[in-house]
């Protein structure tokens, strides 16, 4: 029952199909797998009724024993008061009994029998069904993967590989926005004469063309003690 589900398993796992065919035994697997598992369940359901009415034989099997060894009892008891009409009753019914014993006790042996060969054979198809739900999970990532490293243009060039390219030409357009940049200040600097003067003097050459911050402080700290002894 098993068989053409693995052998489409393999073909997904190991062959070189293309993207569609991928994703039509993907889809066939998928339906196979379904159907496999209810085919289990209903097998499982189908074993445990089994089970449950072999319960009810045994228990069916010690009623009857309980019931032979009861008027057997009886019947003896009948045969030494001398009512020994009751007794032939009893030992037909006893006889009755003991054929339907004999019946049920060889319907159990053969039962048991094959309830442990389907019961094996029952475990090993949950345990392959389980194997080919973890193959199909391993096909679909697979699959998944697959797609990111070859959809994309119609030439046959993956996605990843336009994003790469996409990538690699902003970061080119990018490092020559920030060239042209620099070279338009350093353009802009000898177009102006008083910027490239305020670099020099920031740089210590000449006199400063323009207050800072830290000279202002520094001539109020210098003036502070003048302005304390004026106001004494």
């Amino acid at each position: 029952m098993f068989e053409p589900f693995i052998d489409q398993l393999k073909t997904l796992l190991f062959a070189s199909a293309t993207a569609q065919g991928d994703q039509q035994s993907l889809a066939v697997l998928n339906i196979n797998l379904r159907q496999a598992a209810t085919s289990v369940r209903t097998a499982q359901a189908a074993l445990a009724r089994a089970k449950a009415e072999q319960l009810q034989d045994r228990k069916r099997l010690k009623q009857i024993e309980a019931s032979i060894e009861d008027l057997e009892n009886r019947a003896r008891n009948a045969l030494l008061k001398g009512i020994d009409a009751l007794a032939v009753e009893a030992a037909e019914a006893i006889a009755l009994l003991e054929d339907e014993k004999h019946a049920l006790e060889n319907a159990l042996r053969a039962f048991d029998a094959d309830m442990q060969s389907l019961t094996e054979t029952l475990h090993r198809a949950q345990a392959r069904l389980r194997a080919l739900k973890r193959g199909e999970r391993t096909a679909g990532v697979r699959d998944q993967i697959q797609k990111a490293q070859t959809l994309g243009s119609g030439a046959g060039q993956s996605a990843l590989a336009q994003a790469e390219e996409q990538l690699e030409d902003i970061l080119q357009r990018q490092e020559c926005d920030q060239l042209a940049d620099r070279e338009f200040a350093a353009l802009s600097t000898t177009d102006r004469p008083d910027i490239l003067l305020e670099k020099l003097a920031d740089a210590g050459c000449g006199e400063p063309v323009r207050s800072r911050a830290q000279d202002v402080l520094a001539r109020i700290k210098s003036e502070t003690p003048l302005l304390i002894e004026t106001g004494k």
